[in-house]
């Protein structure tokens, strides 16, 4: 079979988790005698390009779209969604795998449209939560775990916080958004600031069809995290749509781990963006209360000029147990996490972070924050331990009773769990569709 792979970005000139994923698919499924393309927009760029990353084949589709206003609301449709349906009636793929899908010029509700009109049946994988949330975080009002249930009050309500609009001015603005909402009055195609501030009840509303709409037009909804499917469930998504496959890691990432005794001073590792909602302020503010000689940090990831990371940067200039080490490429985690006694993952969100299961892979627990999509994974106290989401003072606490009793990271390291290969996930995704084209 054929599958066309659609998504936003993908290498080599974007790395992040989602195109990570996609190579390793890719692979098996063509490892398994399928023919796979991956198919992206060529944003800014007036004309279709072809090239090869690591034997599979990707097509960047002409796309000269400016991304206005109306096009980021999901209202204007891109001008390159023409070359997109040229390129699928050309290519002739059995099925069409969505893994992004966002308003602007990328993949989006059109993008679906167009693929239901040309009666090729869809695959959508649900990678992250904007699905769902606005934000993307499922944390309401950046103080509390939601539920992820779409209500219209409620998430205008922490779209406000979250646009740092609050007191008096939130709850006028909100009573005025609300009661457009209630007499249908859509301000969202003002295009100005207060029109979309009391059109956020409308944003919200869309995202909720838009869900709904996805979830009507694929034959299978995949989930790469367990816990997101009641989210889905709670709203209205028909549980014979939804397929959970878990996370898997390519084979090259089982090597054998590196044994290092644990001893002081722990090493703790933190490999991830550099950005507010990954916490890494929270776990240097944890290492700075704990003794310099019996703890170290080493932080991989990109330093960029943005504010956050010029900030960490020069909290920790003089502070001879905290070390940067840059971006690392993905074959390199493994053996570099192999290094140290302990990984420490301090998102205020996460799905379902593959970090983790390289950790694991490299022999080493995991200490993180509460989240879903962590505590999916580690096992408080077993293979891990879980801390309260946003709190440095729990993460310090939980450090120093490690630094105490470094035993309990040695007795860790014996229950990791066993690790699902990106093997199963290929083999998964193969059934999966073998059976949607049997009954399509």
């Amino acid at each position: 079979m054929k599958i066309a792979f659609c998504l936003h970005h993908f290498l080599p000139g974007y790395i992040g988790g989602t195109e990570i994923y996609i190579l390793n698919l890719a692979k098996q499924l063509i490892k398994a005698h399928n023919d796979v393309v991956v198919i992206i927009p060529n944003p800014g760029i007036e004309i279709t390009e072809e090239y090869y990353y690591e034997e599979i084949r990707i097509i960047k589709y002409a796309e000269n779209s400016t991304e206005d206003r109306g096009m980021i609301l999901g209202n204007t449709k891109p001008e390159g969604l023409g070359k997109f349906a040229e390129i699928l009636v050309k290519e002739n793929p059995s099925l069409v795998h969505f893994h992004e899908l966002a308003p602007g010029r990328g993949p989006c509700r059109f993008h679906v449209e167009k693929v239901k009109e040309l009666l090729i049946p869809i695959v959508i994988t649900f990678h992250v939560p904007f699905y769902t949330c606005f934000k993307g975080t499922l944390i309401y009002k950046a103080t509390e775990k939601c539920d992820g249930e779409i209500k219209i009050d409620k998430c205008t309500a922490c779209i406000y916080h979250y646009k740092n609009i609050t007191g008096f001015k939130a709850t006028l603005l909100n009573t005025l958004a609300t009661n457009l909402f209630k007499a249908n009055i859509n301000a969202t195609f003002l295009n100005n600031p207060v029109g979309t501030a009391i059109g956020f009840p409308f944003v919200v509303n869309k995202i909720k069809n838009d869900l709904l709409y996805y979830a009507a037009s694929a034959e299978k909804i995949i989930v790469i995290a367990e816990w997101y499917k009641q989210v889905l469930r709670l709203n209205k998504v028909p549980a014979e749509k939804i397929v959970f496959i878990q996370q898997g890691l390519s084979t090259g990432s089982f090597n054998k781990p590196a044994t290092i005794d644990v001893s002081l001073p722990i090493r703790v590792v933190y490999i991830g963006r550099i950005t507010p909602l990954k916490g890494l302020h929270l776990l240097i503010d944890a290492i700075l209360q704990l003794p310099v000689e019996k703890i170290c940090l080493s932080i991989y990831g990109l330093e960029t000029e943005d504010d956050y990371v010029v900030s960490l940067k020069n909290k920790t200039r003089a502070i001879e147990n905290i070390t940067w080490h840059g971006r690392i490429s993905p074959a390199t985690v493994v053996p570099a996490l192999s290094s140290y006694h302990l990984l420490c993952l301090p998102s205020a969100f996460e799905m379902s972070p593959l970090v983790i299961q390289e950790a694991f892979a490299a022999g080493i627990p995991v200490i993180a924050s509460d989240v879903n999509g962590n505590a999916e994974q580690i096992k408080d106290g077993i293979n891990g331990w879980l801390f309260s989401t946003n709190d440095s003072g729990n993460l310090k606490d939980k450090l120093s009773a490690l630094v105490n009793n470094t035993s309990l990271i040695d007795s860790a390291k014996k229950q990791l769990p066993i690790l699902n290969t990106f093997e199963e996930v290929g083999n998964a995704h193969q059934t999966l569709y073998g059976g949607i084209l049997k009954d399509f």
